[in-house]
């Protein structure tokens, strides 16, 4: 713990403060100016945002483009709004500010006898999605997998709201051994895989019509075990007040050569992921590096000079 840690945890907290006391609307306004001048600025993460939409959305203008990162960045402010105010919300609260659909998906695949994995992405408020999934079937177990804030004061209290309602968290470190055990016990185990990742043991599946290094973790998991896998996502469908879809269990190839049925089945999670993605795009987190190494993109489509992509 350092003494940068206190100072931004003490910021933290007056900012928490603020964002109770300050009428929701009025903060959102603010969000919006906010977010805006920041987007407009230009920083190295709207650069990230900039070429990802690119690549995704190759038909589009260049400014629909922007405005899907720029509204991307509002809805990542209004988030962290969410967060503020909903530290002292009952369970009526949350209750009253997501509507949920397709709960019968999951205890359809729980009853099966081998657990359940549940695809999210960065999409919506997801960390709000996990408070309202495990609320709404507080009867089953579920765990998400986590990895910790670089403020361990910070991360200590989102802990705290993201269990608040049931949900365990399993940190990626030692995630594999304790998903398996989770998955035999009948668990439901969340995961967020549709981001870049530098895991040793990956598959260059399609993403938005590109291949990108995609962790076969997830694939390997659900094929050995036997889990079904569902796409969940949770969308703002108002200033206060969000949708939580759960979709059915998607197919998978459980025939043949089993390295096979791994890179296709994390393509079909990449699938998922991207129809997910496409029905609220402005409500994802782009600013990510997410198609380095392409081997359908120069080098490396994230540098600064001139490219199809910058």
């Amino acid at each position: 713990m350092t003494l940068r840690h206190t100072l931004e945890y003490r910021a933290y907290r007056i900012w928490v403060a603020l964002m109770r006391r300050i009428p929701l609307r009025t903060s959102q306004r603010i969000a919006v100016r906010v977010a805006r001048w920041i987007f407009n600025r230009s920083g190295e993460r709207v650069g990230y945002a900039l070429v990802n939409l690119r690549i995704a959305y190759p038909d589009l203008s260049e400014e629909e483009r922007r405005e899907i990162g720029r509204q991307s960045y509002i809805h990542f402010a209004w988030n962290l709004i969410d967060h503020a105010r909903s530290e002292d919300w009952s369970e009526d609260d949350v209750r009253a500010r997501v509507r949920i659909n397709g709960t019968e998906n999951v205890r359809a695949a729980v009853a099966e006898g081998r657990g359940a994995l549940i695809l999210v992405p960065h999409l919506g408020n997801f960390d709000f999605g996990v408070i309202a999934f495990t609320l709404e079937l507080a009867d089953l177990r579920a765990a998400f997998v986590a990895r910790p804030m670089r403020n361990p004061l910070i991360w200590r209290h989102v802990i705290g709201q993201r269990t608040s309602t049931g949900a365990e968290l399993i940190y990626q470190r030692d995630a594999v051994p304790q998903m398996v055990r989770l998955l035999r016990e009948g668990a439901v185990v969340g995961l967020l895989s549709d981001q870049y990742t530098r895991a040793t043991r990956v598959a260059y599946v399609p993403f938005f019509g590109v291949r990108c290094a995609t962790t076969t973790g997830a694939a390997t998991l659900a094929l050995r075990t036997g889990a079904p896998v569902l796409p969940a996502f949770i969308m703002r469908d108002a200033p206060d007040h969000h949708t939580l879809t759960l979709g059915p269990p998607l197919e998978l190839p459980r025939e043949g050569d089993i390295k096979d049925n791994i890179e296709a089945a994390t393509a079909v999670f990449n699938r998922a992921y991207e129809d997910m993605i496409r029905q609220v795009p402005e409500q994802y987190m782009w600013a990510t590096r997410r198609f380095r190494h392409s081997p359908d993109l120069p080098p490396e489509p994230y540098t600064r000079r001139k490219s199809r992509f910058s």
